[in-house]
Order: C-alpha cells, then structure tokens, then sequence
C-alpha cells in the first residue's frame, strides 16, 4: 500500500516536471502566451492597488477634524471676543483657533498670484474665522454635524462648514475605483480562462496521434489529461510571478510621484504594494484559473478522440 502510495505520488511529481519541460522547449509561442497572461493579470492587479491605496489614504479623511465658523463681517471684536470665549467653554470643543480678518487677508496675499488682487481692494472683505477642532467623542459624522448645527445657531455666526463635503466625495471616488477594480479584474481573469483554455485545447489537437496511441495500449483519459492539468498550472504560476514583479514596478515607477503629490498637502503618504498574503492569493488564483481551464477544455476535447 505504501508502494503504491509512493508510487502514486512519484508519477505526479514526474508529470509535473516534465509538463515543465515541455513549456522551456517551446520557448517563443509560450513565452508569447505568458507575456499575454501576465499583462492580463497585471491590470486587475494594478487596479487592486489603485482602490487600496485610495482606501488607506481615505482611512485619514474618514472623520472630519474641524469646523470652520465664519462670522457676519460687521462682528465686532469685542462681540468676537465673546463668542470665542463661549465656544473654548464648550465640552464638545477640544481647540479653537481665531483668524482675524487682517490675518486672513495676510494669508491670502502671501498666495501666488494673489498679491496684485488683494492691493486693488478698498476694504478687506474678509470675515472674522473661528477654527474648531472638536473632540474625540464628536468627530464622528454625526456629532460633528450636530454641532455644526449647534453652531449656526449661535448670534453673529453667518456660516459653518466641516469637513463631510470632502469625506462624502473621497468616498465616492473610493467606490467608483472599487467598482471599477471589480469590473476589470473580472473580465481580465474570464480572459485569462479562455486564452489558458484555447492554448491547452490546441495541444490537445496537434497530439491527437499519440493521445490515440497511448489510448491503445490501455492509458485512462486522466492519466492523459494529467500534463495538460500541470500546464495549465504553471501557465497560472509563472504569468502570476510575472505580473507581480510588473505591479511592483509600476508601484516603484509611480510611488515618487504620489509622494510629491501627497507633499503638496503636507502628507507623508507612499504607496503600498502587494502583501504575501495578497501575492499568495494572485498566485493561487492564477494556478486554480490555469487548471480549471485545463480541465475544462482539454478535458472536454481529449475524450472526443478515441483510438482508430
């Protein structure tokens, strides 16, 4: 019984190695389909990255961290006094910054192209600004939107704005990449499925002549069909290295200016590549593709040939 379980196995490992062989002494209609299946994997992989890196860097947007209070421009500073005093007295407020009307307009000439604006004007337009910052118990969506309300309600207060707008457009951004992800890595796998499918099935048929000949002298069809089924597989190991080693490129490629983007607003996000857990993944996906396109297939095509 071990002998046969050894034997079992030895067969297998000796099918494997030689469905290796054969793909190496082929080298350029195979190194053709693999360049193929590798680019076709790369693209979901890529898009992959794209909607876990937006998901990472949203993870910092997910709760607004202040409130802007815009006061009426007629407040006064001692009404403006009040007030500030007021809302630093608050449980809810954990700081508060005030930008007076002459700081802000400081502010404003200091920006590129600004300077010449700002020096036409009469008077400053600006109003007084109050910048809270609210606590932890109240930077969830709805407390801080609560409190916006509380705010609005306050006496000299013309506007209050949070930081939702941003959150609810980040998100919708989010899930539009994540659909989008789905979408193509669907029909990317569906292509990787029939081009490992046809590959295999022409095998099949171009070794019609010794599939009948084994057949005749007693071969079963899954004994056959064993070295198609490896094909496949390592058509999915190797396509699913060589796309991996393309998305860390592009990841290295692209990470220098998603740095310099994220620099612009005072960020020190990089972008993140493929986990093993995720490398795993794309390589046991690619292989479970690779093989169940090989079952299919040439399965499908090897037991309509039967021996003359």
């Amino acid at each position: 019984m071990a002998r046969n379980k050894t034997g079992f196995f030895a067969i297998h490992k000796q099918q494997c190695k030689q469905a290796l062989t054969d793909l190496m002494r082929r080298p350029l209609g195979n190194v053709l389909t693999l360049a193929v299946l590798a680019f076709a994997l790369t693209l979901p992989a890529t898009f992959y990255l794209f909607a876990k890196n937006i998901s990472l860097a949203a993870q910092a947007w997910q709760t607004p961290t202040q409130l802007t209070v815009y006061l009426e421009p007629s407040t006064s500073k001692a009404v403006t006094d009040t007030l500030r005093e007021e809302l630093a007295g608050w449980p809810e407020v954990a700081k508060l910054d005030y930008i007076s009307p002459e700081q802000g307009l400081d502010e404003l000439r200091q920006q590129a192209g600004f300077d010449q604006a700002v020096s036409l004007l009469d008077d400053n337009p600006l109003p007084p600004v109050l910048v809270l910052v609210p606590k932890a118990g109240w930077q969830e969506a709805g407390q801080a939107g609560m409190l916006a309300a509380k705010l609005r309600r306050q006496s000299a207060v013309e506007e209050v704005r949070l930081d939702s707008d941003w959150i609810q457009r980040l998100d919708a951004i989010k899930q539009l990449v994540l659909a989008l992800a789905s979408v193509v890595s669907g029909l990317m796998l569906v292509a990787v499925f029939l081009i490992v499918g046809n590959t295999l099935r022409l095998q099949v048929l171009n070794q019609r002549d010794e599939i009948q000949v084994m057949k005749l002298v007693g071969a079963t069809d899954s004994f056959i069909l064993r070295p198609f089924l490896y094909t496949g597989v390592w058509y999915g190991i190797i396509s699913a290295v060589s796309a991996w080693i393309l998305t860390a490129l592009i990841t290295v490629l692209l990470d220098s200016a998603v740095a310099h983007l994220a620099g612009l607003y005072d960020s020190s996000f990089s972008l993140v590549g493929l986990g093993w857990d995720e490398s795993l993944l794309l390589l046991m996906l690619a292989a479970f593709i690779g093989l169940l396109a090989a079952k299919l297939s040439a399965g499908r095509h090897l037991k309509e040939i039967e021996p003359v």
